[in-house]
């Protein structure tokens, strides 16, 4: 638990005079060396914002961490390098500027695989960097385009198993059937008499709704 300090008029004072330009644990450590107390940064945040709380004194330190605010424009923005850098600095940043036509260290070839944040795999197909999912490459490379509003699912549940018998083209109604009706196992022969049924109750669906 953060410790209170009183906070003297003299010491408070202090502050107000050298807050601006200083973070909550430099001006902790400015307050400590001044007056010989224990304060911390916590506590002086604490102090600020219980005097914006009661008595409306904002003693908010605008400082620069290195990243722009919102809405400031960088002071060399449309600036050529000779109107802001030494020759010296320029020479300096050429050997870390990115040249054109070098290739980045994390470059992927075409054709280059990997594993997306929700754990589908993906190839590279194009470049710079375009990227689709592999087991819609490998269902269209065997079967064809992918109608739209269709999509592929893993009749065992399992992305990893690329296998194309393990890939089923359902509409995005009949996956909902399917999810509904937990007609989705891990045993894909299972799961593909469930892409039947759900089909069947899809159909069904629509001819009612054609009637009404």
């Amino acid at each position: 638990m953060t410790q209170r300090i009183k906070y003297t008029d003299e010491i408070l004072d202090f502050i107000f005079k050298n807050y601006q330009g200083k973070d909550n644990m430099e001006l902790a450590k400015l307050v400590n060396e001044k007056f010989n107390i224990n304060t911390n940064n916590d506590s002086i945040s604490n102090l600020k914002a219980r005097l914006k709380r009661r008595k409306g004194i904002n003693l908010r330190t605008d400082i620069n961490r290195g990243k722009f605010r919102k809405g400031l424009s960088p002071a060399n923005k449309g600036k050529k390098w000779d109107e802001y850098l030494t020759k010296e600095q320029q020479e300096k940043a050429r050997t870390t500027c990115f040249k054109k036509g070098h290739t980045p260290q994390n470059h992927r070839e075409v054709g280059s695989k990997r594993v997306n944040v929700d754990g589908y795999h993906e190839i590279k197909v194009e470049e710079p960097n375009k990227w689709q999912l592999l087991h819609r490459v490998i269902y269209e490379k065997a079967k064809g385009p992918i109608p739209k509003g269709t999509k592929i699912i893993f009749a065992d549940g399992n992305k990893n198993n690329l296998d194309l018998d393990n890939l089923v083209l359902v509409s995005s109604s009949e996956e909902l059937i399917l999810n509904r009706n937990k007609l989705i196992t891990d045993d894909k022969e299972i799961t593909k008499t469930g892409v039947l049924i759900a089909k069947v109750i899809d159909k069904t669906n629509k001819v009612k709704n054609e009637r009404l």
